[in-house]
């Protein structure tokens, strides 16, 4: 769930907007697993490793993904990803706009995560690129899509769990939705309204 522009949300644990949920079907309970997010986009679950991978939009700049890893959730102690206090992006219009001056003093947009004790994006993409959906390609290689970049991005994650063998794809088009099946990799191309279909063992 994203902030609405109500950017103190993202941090008020009362607040579900900036949130990231678990929802039972059965009953309706919800309970948040994390927190401090701006505009989350994609996400998908690695059941093996116990993790969630999440793309967001940032600001200015900063469209992030980011690693939830599951075995940390504790109850009523949420993982941070730290919207609005840090970003690797800017308010737009940037320090330079005298208007952005409040919104500064009440969200600095710091660019350490992990300095004022929140967690590291795997990657910040500045510029943006407009990120969309995340799935996996097999057991570790995932791919990311872009709306803005009208590109893809397929990646693996490393030790560390740090982001390895990054490489941009470039389509043509806005590219809402992904779907990988048996060597195929399926795209929602928006500006066609169309369905591209991409073998990645050509690739």
């Amino acid at each position: 769930i994203g902030d609405y522009r109500s950017r103190y949300l993202a941090q008020d644990i009362n607040s579900v907007n900036g949130k990231i949920i678990k929802i039972n079907i059965e009953t309706q309970e919800y309970e948040i697993i994390t927190m401090g997010h701006r505009n989350p986009q994609g996400l998908h679950l690695n059941e093996e490793r116990m993790i969630i991978l999440e793309t967001e939009h940032g600001p200015d700049g900063g469209d992030e993904i980011n690693l939830i890893d599951l075995n940390k959730i504790q109850k009523n102690k949420y993982l941070n990803f730290g919207w609005p206090i840090v970003s690797a992006g800017e308010h737009y219009g940037g320090r330079k706009l005298k208007e952005n001056e409040k919104k500064y003093k009440k969200y600095p947009l710091h660019k350490s995560h992990a300095e004022y004790g929140f967690i590291e994006p795997l990657k910040s993409f500045v510029p943006s690129i407009g990120i969309s959906e995340i799935t996996t390609i097999d057991r570790n290689r995932y791919v990311v899509s872009s709306l803005k970049d009208n590109s893809i991005y397929i990646f693996e994650i490393g030790k560390n769990d740090k982001i390895q063998k990054l490489k941009r794809i470039f389509i043509g088009e806005r590219i809402r939705d992904l779907d990988y099946y048996e060597n195929n990799l399926f795209l929602f191309l928006e500006d066609t309204s169309s369905i591209g279909i991409l073998n990645l063992q050509q690739l």
